[in-house]
């Protein structure tokens, strides 16, 4: 009869994820995942395969925690004003959330965009233009309901707020200021609304 495994999945998977998230995929070592995780070597490799695989699991994992809910808060959006300020909000806590290690897994990782599996480098793509789409859907939502002008250029504007989004991860990891941050908020919102 095999070991019973000590450690509960998921929360084995979040550690892994804040550990990727930290400290990047190449800076990220087998010792710093096993004592971060809670695990031993075996039970590491047995649950989650390699450490490619693990990112792999960890960065989906980021994607249903964090993605979800601002996609969710754009989608449920009464206003286009009050639909960007709670998505924006929303955003830089959690950037700036003490327990997480700032800025967003998946800007992280694309920084180290080359040097990533196939699968890894997929993720993020699909990571961003879902959110592209969601910011695309939203704008057109605000068109038609006659708050944006028709004039917009929705996928353009897409595209724009997907930049800012994940340059406001970068942002973060620098200066960690919110204060910071609500003027980037304020000026998204004067330029659309």
């Amino acid at each position: 009869m095999g070991r019973v495994k000590e450690f509960v999945r998921e929360e084995a998977l979040r550690s892994a994820m804040k550990t990727f998230w930290s400290k990047g995929y190449e800076g990220t070592s087998i010792p710093d995942l096993m004592q971060n995780m809670g695990i031993s070597r075996s039970s590491l490799y047995e649950t989650f395969g390699d450490k490619q695989s693990l990112l792999n699991e960890a960065a989906k994992y980021y994607s249903r925690l964090v993605g979800e809910k601002r996609r969710s808060i754009l989608a449920n959006a009464k206003t286009v004003k009050q639909g960007l300020t709670d998505y924006f909000r929303y955003h830089m806590e959690v950037a700036l959330e003490e327990n997480w290690p700032g800025g967003c897994l998946i800007t992280n990782l694309s920084i180290y965009h080359d040097y990533l599996d196939d699968e890894t480098k997929k993720l993020i793509e699909e990571s961003m233009e879902t959110l592209e789409e969601a910011f695309y859907h939203f704008l057109e939502k605000g068109k038609e309901n006659g708050e944006l002008t028709s004039a917009l250029d929705s996928r353009k504007t897409a595209r724009l707020l997907l930049t800012i989004n994940h340059g406001i991860n970068v942002v973060t990891r620098v200066k960690g200021d919110s204060c910071h941050l609500e003027d980037i908020s304020e000026s998204i919102l004067h330029l659309l609304t």
